[in-house]
């Protein structure tokens, strides 16, 4: 990552480290977004007694760390380890892996161009962080936007153009395709057709909202509902569940979602 912040990271910012030295009490640390080294003290590292530092971090080990405070004295930052949740800790990794596809995006286009990629990247860098918090934060907008574009941040349309491109084709998101198998019976004289009657208003409901949901027939008293959706995808079935067993309930038949196997 050649584009580090400037200036101090805030108070209680989480920020990726990189382990430099380990003193007896101490370890010393460089940030990866910033221009900034910062330390540790040992009753930071984790909770509880320590009885060696070396257990915990190693020397080029990649930490992820909170900011508790600017240190004046040393003009560094007083950093935790242990007061980072796993939360944090993988929300930080995940956006750090969305830079890291930036960047790549960004050097893809340079080398097509054939212009100067660090170049391109602080250009493109100081531009957007003037709107966004990072580059990938602003990338993902314009993947998840088609009326976005890096040219609303004043880069020019040779560069803009190719990267909107490649932003879109790589960082396109996924759509989440999930299965639930639905169990129904019915007893009565006209049971089957409570049950086909059921499903037909469960495929009419997802047919007039427009919603990627596909039933299919696999063996009595069984049928598999198919979700594609990127992102409404999980409520859109509930509704449609409610339709068919709100159906089949009421013609006195039963209802159930199989559990999946773990």
């Amino acid at each position: 990552m050649p584009f580090k912040k400037q200036g101090f990271p805030a108070e209680g910012e989480i920020v990726l480290c990189t382990v430099k030295r380990i003193q007896k009490t101490t370890v010393f640390v460089e940030l990866d977004e910033y221009p900034k080294e910062g330390i540790i003290h040992i009753s930071e590292i984790a909770p509880g007694r320590i009885r060696t530092i070396s257990d915990y971090v190693r020397e080029g080990k990649k930490i992820v760390c909170k900011v508790l405070r600017r240190n004046e004295r040393y003009g560094n930052l007083d950093l935790s380890l242990r007061r980072v949740t796993t939360g944090q800790k993988l929300n930080k990794l995940k956006e750090l892996k969305l830079e890291e596809k930036s960047e790549k995006i960004i050097e893809s286009v340079a080398k097509q161009l054939k212009l100067d990629f660090k170049k391109v990247y602080s250009d493109i860098s100081s531009s957007i962080l003037k709107s966004y918090e990072t580059l990938g934060m602003a990338f993902q907008s314009i993947a998840e936007n088609e009326e976005l574009s890096l040219s609303d941040f004043g880069i020019e349309k040779k560069i803009s153009a190719p990267l909107d491109e490649l932003i879109r084709f790589r960082l396109k998101p996924q759509e989440i395709i999930s299965t639930k198998n639905l169990i129904m019976t019915c007893q009565t004289s006209d049971g089957i057709n409570s049950i086909k009657k059921s499903i037909k208003k469960g495929i009419e409901c997802a047919k007039n909202k427009d919603y990627k949901i596909k039933f299919s027939y696999i063996s009595a008293p069984k049928y598999s509902m198919t979700i594609t959706n990127p992102k409404e995808g999980e409520t859109q079935a509930e509704e449609v569940i409610s339709v068919i067993k709100e159906s089949i309930i009421t013609d006195k038949g039963t209802f159930e979602i199989e559990k999946s196997k773990k």
